[in-house]
């Protein structure tokens, strides 16, 4: 039972393709409920995990890979498809990339990371909202797709800076352990 959040993460990883197709397709409908599909996942990964403690360093690992490689997958595809937003997606994508690799630093320095934070949820909502609204409705208002992404991207950008601290105190906490066995060795 404990590994179920971490087999909804997994599931989401392998939702992408599915997306990727029926978008390519032009199934907007199917897209947009396959990214629903992935989003409800999400969350429920998470209230499992904390809500029955079955938080696990893979899930660690595993929840936000799979939030980062979707939104990397949507943003490219969607910055395709609705061209004239492509600023949006490639700021979001560049966030996104961003914070994967310092994710994928903290785990090769086998930095025990705290799960997401508050605002890292409120993006993950805005994305999945903005993002199924965009698929599901491509004939939405301009003005509307505008302040979807809008407040989709400030609110992603916002969240990054506010990780920043949490990055350098897990850089300082590294720097910490690797001076005390350089000191045990001398």
């Amino acid at each position: 039972m404990k590994n179920i959040p971490n087999i909804l993460s997994f599931m989401r990883i392998l939702l992408i393709p599915l997306f990727v197709w029926q978008l390519l397709k032009e199934n907007t409908v199917n897209a947009a409920v396959i990214l629903c599909v992935s989003g409800l996942t999400d969350m429920l990964d998470g209230a499992l995990a904390r809500g029955f403690n079955w938080i696990s360093q893979l899930g660690k690992v595993l929840d936000p890979m799979a939030d980062k490689l979707t939104q990397v997958t949507v943003c490219t595809l969607l910055a395709v498809k609705y061209s004239e937003y492509w600023y949006f997606f490639a700021l979001l994508l560049a966030k996104e990339v961003v914070m994967l690799i310092l994710g994928f630093y903290l785990v090769k320095k086998k930095i025990k990371m705290e799960g997401a934070r508050w605002f890292g949820k409120v993006v993950t909502i805005l994305f999945y909202v903005t993002m199924v609204s965009m698929v599901f409705f491509p004939e939405l208002p301009h003005v509307l797709k505008m302040l979807l992404l809008t407040l989709t991207t400030a609110s992603a950008f916002f969240a990054g800076v506010m990780y920043i601290p949490k990055f350098v105190e897990y850089q300082r906490d590294l720097k910490n352990i690797e001076d005390a066995a350089a000191k045990k060795i001398i």
